[in-house]
Parts: structure tokens; C-alpha cells; sequence
């Protein structure tokens, strides 16, 4: 063979007898292994368990740690515990052991320990040599106290009385004052009470007195409910109307009074004005007490000593006011706000009998005695602002309770050591509800707040937590979870972003964090609906995500309750649970029908969801349960909503205003040549009323006489106003009236009780209707003009005016009275039958919905309308909104739906579709006809439509409907905004909707 093929071999041969030499081997260089060297020494770690489980504020738990040695082990063992949950301690530090002696942990969960399920590294260390374990710990939490309670509206100010432990809170959302238990937190009642704001109990213990935006104050009957309205008038130096939001109660029977003008908003301040006035309750007088001067004045808030002594209060200077003595004392800003008074006082309070006043600046608290000396000031975290904001001292005077907002915290400030000592969260998450409000405190140290539709509680005794650097208070980070889940489930959710330090809890339920805080377990529910999420952090301190999660489909209100049996009107569905995935689209029958056009329509944060739809057709009397399916399961809505009988559409054209005669029960339809005659019997036209050939003009109005003996319509020929007279009987022919003066005349007609023809313009005309002749009527601002039925009251209102100007005019003497609401637009005007009462509407057509206000023939503005959350319109004005002929009612259309409202309370009675497009408001040219009328008995309705006249037969005369009881809102959806005064808040309120 090639030697090249042996050479391998040959050195694989010399390597091992190379290899054996070395090694030690025999003489021939083979032989046995030497023996392996021992095993180094080491130990293993033994646990007494693998899952400790801990409660807040309960026992602790032991771990037993020991080791055992192996191969000759000897050594010492240090071992640690690792990833323990926040709020957990583990005692000792650290433990020594060895084989002969073990250790033990013991570990407890304070209060507010992390609510979590993680594992935790057991680490044992001697030397080089480490061993590691696992256990898992978990923690649990005993149920928090429910801090959020759910009222609807928008609670703004409270009183909490001590005697009969009951929170009064003034729900201007809803015009109505709410009664809380503080026991339970339970609603005892829901009072009737037109546009409530400020609060105050009386020195008789039993009598509320309670402002308003309105020309009124309110006093109320702690024991019996009662209500009685005080009608006060009040005119600023700009013109305007006053209204009388916040109001102080002292012990010698005098109420001082904020007086606020309408249209100037006060700094973004709902409770401050331009004015103080003082009720003497005892005399029943209302005297202008500030300003004396020319100086201008702003007034943000009142505050009173608990035995009623003593008020204080911020105009041109700080001012001290005595009961005892009935009379001020002042002192400069710069005084009780030292050293410059550079960003100007921003609230103040003082304390149970009048020994220590605070006055709160941007950045510091002022604490003075009752001749207004300085005893003392601490700075404070963070700007204090005066918008929003409120100052209280504790039923003791120990402390003062400052509010922040945005997010809703309370600091806390040492009356005694002028010191800060920090802060509690008051907050419902997502913070921005601009009318979140601290609304009283008790002498249990409990606050309560106003906040998305509900009340917050916070447990004043706990220790605050300290103030953070730079002012920030942070609150407790809650989760944002996955919403919709289905019924008996539970789920494990991954988080976003990693959350620690925080306990977690579901509808009551502990939502452990896992790994660490980057998941979440969140609990099962056999109960459909909404749940809130509280998130307590290590310091006790409380954040609620009001409704942050929901179980299953819980459908909770319709927009709609009387409905159409044809013509697919468009209604919005609310509730929870509809859209149980991203972009899922529910389905959703009515009355065994499928809604058509069904499209989600985001409301921003929280969980409740809004559906908008297409109504199916129904037949009449039906009253159809609402279905709705998703992922999340399915659920039902019953008594929402029922349909009407069969509704008449009237083919025709060129309708300019509709007028119902009681007299001959007969329905008039003004055209430009002729009055078309309706029989409401037969829903058949007769012969029209036609216009003489003498009638050369434009007309676009009509009135009938009180007595019915003669209907006058009224236009212009050229610039010279022109009425026809015409006799419904046809017994005498028609004539032309035509005044040959110069008179500006515009707007609509009304005749009186003396048979004579009102017409505003600059100057106005009065038309004798028994002569046939003309009296110039001095101007005034009205354009729209409307009568009771006989002719014994007459109204106006201004349009197209930034006076927002009503008046009454005497129908004998024509002179009038005037009151001006600065930046009010009205559009339309009603006026009951006997012409006690009168409404004026703004329903403008760049905005959906309507402004109601519900004046006294003393023009008082005593009310205004208040919309349910779960009723929004989303269509603009039509002219004709009118009373019901008992005056409970007043009716005002829309372009896809007529609303009725409670004339007393200004509440939503029903929300009635139509079955096609009404005739929406002609703007701002001819805008004064109505293009809607009831009968006499008010159970039909007639209005203008898109195809013709639409003829609604309601199921009973309006004044027997009976109030819907629309459901209250959940927290965040509520729309209602920052109030501005009445004109911004209402016009805000005003609900924008998607092009249907």
C-alpha cells in the first residue's frame, strides 16, 4: 500500500503510548483511570410552600426556608425574597440559615396593598454557589366603600343637614333638587325645582333657600317638600336682566344674594355676578346692597359662619358682613391678601362662628381674625383658580379644604399652623367635567362632590397624601380595560402600559394585577350591566372609572316614545354592551323588525354606547320591546317607546302658516291668494277663502279675531302694509285695509279682546278693526307677537335681536313693558289661553334643539327646559310651538320630531317622531308664521311637512299624556357644558348630531 495510506495509523499509535507515559501507565504503558475527584460541597432549598395568600390589613403568613446540605456542605446560606408586591413587607430583610438551622418569613399585606397574583424569587446565596425558587403570592383586597353614586343631571351645590343626615344637592341638569341619605347615599327624592344653582338652610333648621338662573329665588320645606317660587326683578347697568344664582342665609332673617347679568359671563364663574342684593325674608323686601358706587364690581362666591353671624365676600374690596349689627366692615385686597394681592383673591370661607377667616389666592392662603387682621399664611401646591373651584373649613375650623379641579382633588391646609398637609382625589376618570363641584362637607369629616352626574364620596379622615413637587397631585393611575365583556366570564387582559402600586377592583370585585403589572384579571359578573373600576393606590387614596366595565347587552334608553307606524323616522339607542368587539356593528330589531341604517356614534369616554337607527314600521298601539344582539350577548328593552295611530299625510303646496278655528272647528292654510279650508272630520279641503282683487300685496300671517267673527291677514303692497279682512261664515265680503302712512312694520299679527289688529315695526300700527282705521304704536323690540285666545294678553319677542327682549303689551292702552336677556336669539313665541304664562324659544337653524323660557305675565323668567341624556334631539326649529289647551304642556317642533314639554317643571314629557320632515324654519326672511296647531281639544296635531299637511291623532289630549320617565344618566354622558350665565350654558347644551 502507498505509504501515504499508513501514516494515520502510524500517529494515531504513538499519540496514546505518548498519552499513557504521561498518564502514569504501566511499564507497557497501559493500565485503569484514576479515581474521579469527590463532588464539591452544595445544598438544596426547601420551602414549607409554594403559594402564600394574603389579605389588606390582614394576618401575615409564614415561609419556612431551610436547606439541606449535600456532599459535606457546612457553609451558611443568606436568602432574600424577590418581586414582592407593592405594599407587602417581608420580615426579616433576609434570612441565615443552615442545614441544622432553618429560617422563617413572615409576610402580611398592609391596607392598601397592591391587589395582585405574581410570582416572587426566593433566592439563596452562600459563596459562588445560588439557588433560586418560586412562589406565587397573592393578594386580596376586602371590597372598598362604593365612592361613586350615579344621579344624572349636573349637580352644582349642596347642603348637608346634620339633624336629619341628609344631602340637599341643587341639580340644575335636571331642574330638580336632589335628596341623598348620608347614610346609605340612596336618592329619598327627586323635588320639582326650576333651574336650581346655590343652596343654604335657613336659621330655622328646616328651610332651604336655593338660587337660581332665573328671575326667582326658591324656598323649600326640609320636611315637606314644598316648593314656593319668589319672583325678584332686577335690571343691571348694561340693561340686562338680573339673575340671582348663590345665595347666604343669616340669623337675622336677610339672605344676601349674588345678582348676576345676563349675557356677561362673570369670568367663566356660573355662581358670580355683578351685583349684591339682600332679602329680607322677614319683610319680603329685595334692596340692591353693593356696589353703592360708580366702581366696578365682580362677586365670585359667598361664604357664611355655621351660626349664620357672619358672611364674607370679594367685590372692590374684602368685605365682612354682621347679622348681629346689620352692617360691613371692608378691608383693601391688599390687606387680606398680602403682600400685593398680585393675582387677585380667588376664594374664600370662614369658620363655624366667625373667629378665623381664609381667603385663597393663586398661590397661598391668607388666615385672618374678624376685625380682618392677619393671623397667619402657608403657600399652597399649585395655582388655585377661581372658576369652578370651592373653600371650606372643617366642622371643627381645624382644617380648610381647598378644591382643585381638573382632576378633582381636595387639599388639605392646618387652620392652627397655617401649614399644607395634603391631598385627597376626589376625581371620577377621565377627569373633565366642567361642573365637578365640592357640594358640602359633614362633621364626620366626609366631603361630597358633584361629578359626572353623581355624587363622590371622600373619607376626609384618612391621611392626605403628600404634596408632590411643582404642585402636582397626582392621582391614582386607573387602567382603561377592555369594556364589553360577556356574562360569567372572566378574562385576562393585557395592559399597556404597566401598572404598579395600585390595587384594582371591579364592580366591587379584586381585579388582580399580573406579571408584574403588565396583565390584569379581570372578575366574572352574573349581572348584567355597567360596573365601576377603583383603583386605590398605596396611600389609600381613590380613583373611580365610573362605568369602566360592563357585563353582557343592557339596552337602557331610547330616544324616542311615540312613534310612527310608517315612515322610518330616525331614534337613538343607549346602553351597554352593544359593540362587544372593536367596530362591531349590533343588531337590532324593534317589535320582532330589524332597525335599518343601525351606526355606532361615539360619546366619548366611558362604556355606555349610542346607537343610531332607522324605526321600522309598527302597527298602532304597539308597544314594541327593543332587542339588541352582539358578541357581548343580547338583551332587551321594554316600555321604551310605543306607536301611534295611523298618521294623515295631506298632499299639497305653498302652506305659509296654519291656524285652527275653535269656533267652527276648522283648520286654516294660508297660500299667497287664498286661505285653504281643512274639515278635520273628514280630512277633506272645502272651498277656499279668496282673497279680494283688490289685494295686490305679499302676505305671509294671519290672525282671528277673540270671537272668531273675523280673520285678518296681513302683508304689504310695496312698502305700505296691507290687511285683508275676511268673514270665515262668508256672510260679509272681504275688504283691504291699506295704510297710507310710513311705518316699517314686520313680523306677525295679534288681535285683541277690543277687536283691533297689533302689527310691530318702527313704529308699529294698531288697526281698528271697527273702523277700519290706524294708531301708530310706539316701537319696541318684539318681531313675533302672539295673543291668548282672548285677546286679553298680548306678547312679544325680539328676533334677529341681541337684546333677547320680551314684552307685554296692555291691549287697551299699548303701553309696554319690556325685559332684556343680552345675547338671547329668540325664534318663535307661545302663549297659553288665558295668558298666564308665556314661553319664548330659541331654536335657531345653524343648531339642533331648542331654549326654552317660561315667563309670568310680569315677565319673569321663572324656568327654563331641561333635556334628558337619553333624549338629545338632533334637528333644528320649525315655527309653531304653542300650549296645550289646558297650559300643563307646551309644544315645540323640530324638524324630525315634536317635544312636550312640563310647562311647570321644564321637563321632557314625550318625544314624539314624525313620519316625514316638517318644514323647517325659514331664516331669518318671513320667520314669524306657524307652521304647526292643535285642536281644541289638543289630541290632534297639525303641521306643515315635506309633502304636504301632516295630520298626528295622539293617543290622548296632550294634557293627559303622561310624563316619560326617561332613565337617569350614567356617568359621562351627560352633555351638559361649562355654564356661561344662561345664554353660553343653554346654546351649549344644544346636541350636535351626524347628518342622518
Amino acid at each position: 500500500m502507498p505509504t501515504r495510506d499508513r501514516l494515520p495509523g502510524i500517529v494515531g499509535v504513538g499519540l496514546f503510548c505518548l498519552c499513557m507515559a504521561a498518564c502514569g501507565g504501566g511499564s507497557n504503558g497501559v493500565g485503569p483511570p484514576p479515581p474521579p475527584p469527590p463532588p464539591n460541597p452544595s445544598f438544596e432549598l426547601s420551602l414549607s410552600t409554594g403559594n402564600i395568600a394574603l389579605t389588606q390589613g390582614g394576618p401575615g403568613q409564614i415561609l419556612q426556608v431551610s436547606i439541606v446540605a449535600q456532599n459535606g456542605f457546612t457553609g451558611t446560606v443568606s436568602v432574600t425574597l424577590t418581586g414582592v408586591t407593592a405594599g407587602v413587607t417581608v420580615a426579616p430583610n433576609s434570612l441565615s440559615v443552615t442545614s441544622t438551622s432553618p429560617g422563617s418569613f413572615t409576610l402580611s399585606a398592609s391596607g392598601t396593598a397592591e391587589v395582585s397574583q405574581q410570582p416572587v424569587s426566593v433566592n439563596a446565596v452562600s459563596g459562588t454557589l445560588n439557588v433560586d425558587k418560586s412562589i406565587q403570592l397573592t393578594v386580596t383586597g376586602t371590597v372598598p366603600p362604593d365612592p361613586f353614586h350615579p344621579v344624572g343631571g349636573s349637580m352644582v351645590h349642596g347642603f348637608y343637614d346634620e339633624s336629619r343626615q341628609l344631602l340637599f344637592a341643587t341639580n340644575l341638569g335636571l331642574n330638580e333638587l336632589d335628596v341623598i341619605s348620608g347614610v346609605d347615599f340612596s336618592i329619598q327624592a327627586r323635588v320639582p325645582v326650576p333651574q336650581p344653582l346655590g343652596i343654604d338652610q335657613m336659621v330655622d333648621g328646616k328651610t332651604l333657600v336655593i338660587g337660581t338662573v332665573a328671575q326667582e329665588l326658591i324656598t323649600f320645606d326640609e320636611d315637606t317638600l314644598a316648593v314656593v317660587q319668589h319672583p325678584f326683578s332686577a335690571v343691571g347697568t348694561g340693561g340686562f336682566t338680573l339673575f340671582f344664582p348663590t345665595v347666604v342665609a343669616l340669623a337675622n332673617g336677610k339672605v344676601i344674594v349674588i345678582g348676576q347679568e345676563e349675557g356677561i359671563d362673570s369670568s367663566d364663574i356660573v355662581d358670580g355676578g355683578q351685583y349684591l342684593y339682600v332679602w329680607d325674608s322677614n319683610a319680603n323686601t329685595f334692596t340692591q346692597l353693593e356696589p353703592t358706587g360708580n366702581n366696578p364690581w365682580e362677586t365670585d362666591s359667598l361664604a357664611r359662619s355655621a351660626d349664620h353671624k357672619w358672611a364674607v365676600f370679594a367685590g372692590d374690596q374684602f368685605y365682612l358682613y354682621s347679622s348681629d349689627s346689620d352692617s360691613l366692615t371692608s378691608a383693601p385686597f391688599n390687606t387680606v391678601n398680602p403682600p400685593d394681592n398680585t393675582f387677585g383673591v380667588r376664594g374664600y370661607a370662614i369658620n363655624s362662628n366667625g373667629s378665623e377667616i381664609a381667603v385663597v389666592s393663586a398661590s397661598q392662603v391668607t388666615f385672618l381674625n374678624n376685625s380682618l387682621a392677619v393671623l397667619g399664611t402657608t403657600p399652597i401646591p399649585g395655582a388655585f383658580q377661581t372658576a369652578r373651584t370651592a373653600v371650606q373649613f372643617s366642622a371643627d375650623g381645624s382644617k380648610l379644604y381647598l378644591q382643585y379641579d381638573l382632576p378633582l382633588e381636595i387639599e388639605e391646609i392646618d387652620a392652627t399652623a397655617y401649614t399644607a398637609l395634603g391631598y385627597l382625589s376626589a376625581t371620577v376618570v377621565p377627569d373633565d367635567d366642567n361642573l365637578e363641584r365640592l357640594l358640602a362637607t359633614d362633621s364626620q369629616g366626609r366631603a361630597y362632590f358633584g361629578i359626572d352626574g353623581g355624587v363622590r364620596f371622600v373619607d376626609l379622615t384618612q391621611s392626605p397624601v403628600p404634596n408632590g413637587p411643582n404642585g402636582n397631585l397626582q392621582v391614582p393611575n386607573c387602567p382603561v380595560l377592555d369594556d364589553s365583556l360577556p356574562l360569567n366570564t372572566s378574562m385576562r387582559q393585557t395592559l399597556v402600559t404597566t401598572f404598579t402600586g395600585v390595587s384594582v377592583y371591579v364592580g366591587a370585585q379584586a381585579a388582580p394585577l399580573l406579571n408584574g403589572g403588565t396583565a390584569i384579571s379581570v372578575p366574572a359578573s352574573s349581572t348584567v350591566g355597567p360596573v365601576d373600576v377603583v383603583c386605590i393606590d398605596s396611600f389609600g387614596d381613590t380613583a373611580v372609572y365610573a362605568d369602566g366595565v360592563s357585563y353582557g347587552v343592557d339596552p337602557i334608553g331610547f330616544s324616542a316614545n311615540l312613534l310612527p307606524p310608517t315612515g322610518n323616522p330616525p331614534a337613538y339607542l343607549f346602553g351597554f354592551g352593544f359593540s362587544g368587539t372593536t367596530f362591531e356593528v349590533p343588531s337590532i330589531n324593534i317589535g320582532g323588525q330589524p332597525a335599518t341604517k343601525v351606526t355606532d356614534l361615539p360619546l366619548g369616554p366611558g362604556v355606555i354606547q349610542e346607537e343610531s337607527m332607522r324605526i321600522p314600521n309598527g302597527s298602532p298601539g304597539e308597544a314594541p320591546v327593543i332587542s339588541v344582539s352582539s358578541s357581548a350577548g343580547s338583551g332587551t328593552l321594554s316600555s321604551a317607546a310605543s306607536y301611534y295611530s295611523s298618521p294623515t299625510i295631506i298632499p299639497a303646496t305653498g302652506l305659509l302658516q296654519l291656524l285652527y278655528d275653535s269656533h267652527r272647528s276648522l283648520l286654516y292654510a294660508l297660500k299667497g291668494t287664498e286661505i285653504d279650508v281643512l274639515d278635520p272630520a273628514t280630512l277633506q279641503w272645502q272651498s277656499p277663502l279668496a282673497f279680494p282683487t283688490a289685494a295686490t300685496g305679499a302676505y305671509n300671517t294671519m290672525a282671528l279675531t277673540p270671537d272668531g267673527s273675523k280673520l285678518v291677514v296681513a302683508g304689504s303692497s310695496g312698502l305700505a302694509p296691507q290687511f285683508i279682512v275676511l268673514d270665515p261664515d262668508n256672510v260679509s265680503p272681504p275688504s283691504v285695509v291699506t295704510y297710507s302712512g310710513n311705518s316699517d312694520v314686520f313680523g306677525s299679527i295679534a288681535i285683541t279682546e277690543f277687536n283691533t289688529v297689533v302689527v310691530p315695526g318702527n313704529p308699529g300700527l294698531v288697526l281698528n278693526l271697527s273702523t277700519s282705521t290706524f294708531t301708530s304704536l310706539p316701537y319696541f323690540g318684539g318681531q313675533v307677537i302672539r295673543a291668548s285666545a282672548d285677546g286679553s294678553h298680548l306678547y312679544s319677542a325680539a328676533l334677529n335681536d341681541s337684546s333677547g327682549e320680551v314684552a307685554s303689551i296692555d291691549p287697551s292702552t299699548y303701553a309696554v313693558r319690556s325685559e332684556g336677556f343680552g345675547e338671547m336669539f329668540w325664534t318663535d313665541l307661545a302663549v297659553s289661553a288665558d295668558g298666564s304664562q308665556f314661553a319664548a324659544v330659541d331654536a335657531p337653524p345653524d343648531a339642533t334643539g331648542d331654549i326654552v323660557g317660561l315667563f309670568d305675565p310680569a315677565l319673569q323668567y321663572l324656568n327654563s327646559n331641561a333635556y334628558p341624556d337619553f333624549s338629545p334631539p338632533d334637528d333644528t326649529g320649525v315655527l309653531g310651538v304653542t300650549f296645550s289647551p289646558g297650559g300643563k304642556v307646551l309644544v315645540v317642533p323640530l324638524g324630525d320630531s315634536i317635544e312636550i314639554w312640563d310647562a311647570a317643571r321644564g321637563t321632557l314629557r314625550a318625544r314624539l317622531m314624525t313620519p316625514e320632515e316638517l318644514h323647517v324654519l325659514v331664516y331669518p326672511e318671513g320667520a314669524i308664521a306657524p307652521m304647526l296647531v292643535l285642536d281644541s281639544t289638543g289630541q290632534t296635531i297639525y303641521a306643515v311637512s315635506a309633502s304636504g299637511l301632516t295630520v298626528l291623532k295622539l293617543p290622548q289630549p296632550l294634557d293627559q299624556i303622561p310624563s316619560m320617565q326617561w332613565p337617569q344618566a350614567r356617568s359621562h354622558n351627560s352633555k351638559q357644558p361649562e355654564f356661561h350665565g344662561l345664554i353660553a350654558s343653554r346654546m351649549a347644551a344644544m346636541h350636535s348630531k351626524p347628518s342622518k
